[in-house]
C-alpha cells in the first residue's frame, strides 16, 4: 500500500458530491491522488463536467483535513490489527479487470490475499434457496473451473455464492467473497467458517469502510465489483426480480459477458436465467465449455487444450534460468518499466533489458512501448 496515496485517495473519497466516477476522471487526468484533493477552486471550476457545488465541497474536505488524516490514521491502525490491506485505485495489485469498469471504488479493504489470476476470474451468483438442480449445477461447474485454477468471485451469501465459495476451497482454488458490509463484518454470520477458509485460501473483498454493516442499499453496489473482477458472470438459478439480475445488468453494461444456466420453465427459480437467455442477453450454459468457448480470446493465454479438454497453462521454472526467474518474479500483470523492475530485482537494466528479451521469445511476457513490461 502507498500509504501517501491511499490517504488522499480515502480523503477524496470524503468530498461532497464527488462520487467515484468523478474521481477516477481527475486521477485519469492528473494521475496524483494528492494532486486532486489540492486542486484550487478555480482549477476544479474550469474542468468540463464539474461546478461550484463540487468544489464547495472540496473546500470543505480540506478544512476537515486534520481531522481526515486523524480519521486515516485510526483506520489504519485498526486494519493493521485485524489483518486487513487498503488499496487505492492507483495500487498496482488493486484487480485489473475492476480497475477498467467506470465506476471502479477508488478504495478496496481486502482481507486475505488478491492475485495477478484474478484477471482470469468467472463470477458465479445465483438465488440464496436454490434447487437440488442449482446446487448441482454450482457445484460441477466450480469444480471444472478450479481444475483450470480460474478464480470465482461471488458475494458469500446463502445459496448459489455460498455453494460456489465451498467448491473452490474444497478443490484447493481462489474465491473471492465481496461484501454488502466492511470486510470485518461477517454477514451472514452463519458462514463464519465458510469466511474464515476463504481468507486463507482467497480474499474477502468491499469498498465500505471497515465496521460498515451489511445495510440493504449496498448490495446492488457490490454486485458491480463481482461482475467488475470477473471476465464473465454466471447466473445459476434466480428469479425475475432476483438480485443475480442486477449482477448481470451490471456485467452488461461492464461488456463483460453474462451467461445463465437453463432451468425448468415451471419454476420459479428458473425464471430469471430463462428470461436472461431468451432475451439474448445471457449465453445458455449446459457444461464449462460454453463459458471457455465465450472466454477463449481472454483465457487462451492462460489454459491450452490437450486431447480436447481445457488445462492450465503452467509456467514451467525448469525452462528459465534463476535470472529469468528472478524478474518474472517481479512481474505480474500490471505494466511496470524497466527502472523499477531493476530496482525491484536488484539488477543492472542492462542485465534486465537481456533476460527479459529471452523471457519474451520463450512466451512468458510482453514488452509495452516505453521500456514497459508484463507477465503473460
Amino acid at each position: 500500500m502507498d500509504s501517501e496515496q491511499t490517504k488522499f485517495m480515502y480523503f477524496l473519497t470524503k468530498v461532497k458530491n464527488l462520487g467515484g466516477v468523478r474521481i477516477k476522471s481527475l486521477l485519469s487526468h492528473f494521475g496524483n491522488a494528492e494532486k486532486v484533493f489540492n486542486l484550487t477552486r478555480d482549477e476544479i471550476i474550469r474542468l468540463e463536467g464539474f461546478n461550484d457545488k463540487i468544489a464547495s465541497g472540496f473546500e470543505e474536505a480540506k478544512s476537515k483535513a486534520v481531522e481526515l488524516n486523524s480519521e486515516f490514521s485510526r483506520i489504519v491502525d485498526k486494519a493493521q490489527k485485524m489483518g486487513i490491506k487498503i488499496y487505492s485505485f492507483l495500487d498496482p495489485v488493486y484487480p485489473a479487470n475492476l480497475k477498467n469498469i467506470y465506476d471502479a471504488p477508488p478504495i478496496l479493504y481486502v482481507k486475505g490475499n488478491l492475485t495477478d489470476t484474478d484477471i482470469y476470474s468467472v463470477g458465479i451468483v445465483g438465488t440464496r434457496f436454490p434447487s437440488e438442480y442449482g446446487k448441482s449445477v454450482c457445484k460441477k461447474i466450480t469444480e471444472e473451473l478450479s481444475a483450470l485454477k480460474i478464480p470465482v468471485i461471488s458475494g458469500m451469501a446463502l445459496g448459489i455464492d455460498s455453494t460456489a465459495h465451498v467448491n473452490c476451497i474444497l478443490n484447493k482454488n481462489v474465491t473471492y467473497a465481496v461484501l454488502g458490509s466492511g470486510v470485518d463484518h461477517i454477514y451472514p454470520y452463519v458462514n463464519k467458517k465458510l469466511y474464515e477458509k476463504i481468507v486463507e485460501t482467497g480474499a474477502i473483498i468491499s469498498e465500505f469502510d471497515i465496521g460498515a454493516k451489511p445495510d440493504k442499499v449496498n448490495f446492488p453496489r457490490r454486485n458491480r465489483i463481482i461482475s467488475g473482477i470477473s471476465l464473465g458472470t454466471l447466473i445459476v438459478e434466480t428469479g425475475i426480480k432476483g438480485g443475480s439480475r442486477i449482477t448481470a445488468s451490471f456485467a452488461l453494461d461492464q461488456n463483460r459477458e453474462v451467461f445463465a444456466v437453463p432451468g425448468n420453465i415451471y419454476s420459479k427459480k428458473s425464471e430469471g436465467c430463462n428470461d436472461l437467455i431468451k432475451k439474448g442477453q445471457a449465453k445458455l450454459v449446459m457444461t464449462i465449455d460454453d463459458i471457455l468457448m465465450e472466454l477463449d480470446y481472454k483465457l487462451r493465454e492462460y489454459i491450452k487444450t490437450e486431447n480436447g479438454k481445457a488445462i492450465m497453462k503452467a509456467v514451467n521454472d525448469a525452462e528459465m534460468t534463476v535470472f529469468e526467474k528472478k524478474i518474472y518474479d517481479c512481474l505480474n500483470t500490471e505494466p511496470i518499466h524497466i527502472d523499477g523492475l531493476s530496482e525491484i530485482s536488484g539488477l543492472s537494466i542492462s542485465d534486465c533489458l537481456v533476460n527479459l528479451l529471452t523471457l519474451e521469445f520463450k512466451g512468458f511476457i510482453k514488452q509495452l512501448p516505453g521500456k514497459v513490461f508484463i507477465k503473460i
